[in-house]
């Protein structure tokens, strides 16, 4: 089969507007990747989770917090700005039952933080 030249520039053409649309789509959009340490009472939460919301407009973030570190890949982060932050400790994982619930080691803890680009995150929720 021979393919006349005008159909191998259009052909290369459109796999060109595909590799820029796929780029463009798989962009971070301006989100940050979000590293940092949560502690209880000083010492770092063995298992919990850590949720950004925004305060304005923006995406939201939740990641499983384990021996006291989370880290969020930016294509999952958050933009730069102020978040709401809630932050859940359990004693344990529950088990493979999805009626299952874990058994918290304290009540939700809420505060607010200024997410940075670069810049660790570190909360400490206070004993209660």
């Amino acid at each position: 089969m021979k393919i006349h030249p005008s159909g191998i520039r259009a052909l290369s053409a459109v796999v060109a507007l595909l590799v820029a649309l796929v780029a463009t789509g798989c962009s971070n959009q301006g989100k940050t990747q979000i590293q940092g340490e949560v502690t209880y009472g000083g010492q770092p939460l063995a298992l919990g989770t850590i949720t950004f919301t925004p305060k304005a407009d923006g995406f939201r973030a939740i990641q499983t917090i384990k021996d006291g570190k989370f880290d969020i890949a930016a294509k999952n982060g958050v933009q730069p700005g102020e978040y709401n932050v809630l932050v859940e400790g359990y004693v344990e994982e529950p088990e493979d039952n999805p009626d299952q619930v874990a058994k918290k080691l304290f009540p939700d803890y809420s505060t607010s933080i200024t997410v940075e680009e670069g810049k660790p995150i570190v909360i400490d929720v206070p004993q209660q």
